[in-house]
């Protein structure tokens, strides 16, 4: 298996993890940060895994799925944080 595939399925890992078990235990920060970067590594797995892609598509992937995985797992699970 390729290394693009070994950093997709880690980021996916890593991703539901924090999603659904940590989520509500760590400060909303830290929640959105472990996110974004579970977000980033997919995108950037999933580019390896592509024969030569553009420069600018790798970094708008990059940088897009960054910012729609937290807000994804915002909007579909709830808040971030412990509930006070």
């Amino acid at each position: 298996m390729s290394a693009g595939a070994w950093i997709v399925i880690a980021s996916v890992a890593a991703g539901l993890v924090v999603a659904f078990v940590l989520r509500t235990v760590l400060p909303p920060v830290v929640v959105t940060l472990a996110l974004a970067a579970c977000g980033a590594g997919i995108a950037l797995g999933g580019m390896l895994l592509r024969d030569d892609p553009p420069a600018w598509e790798a970094v708008a992937a990059v940088v897009l799925l960054g910012g729609l995985v937290p807000a994804h797992v915002r909007i579909v699970l709830g808040p971030f944080g412990p509930r006070r």
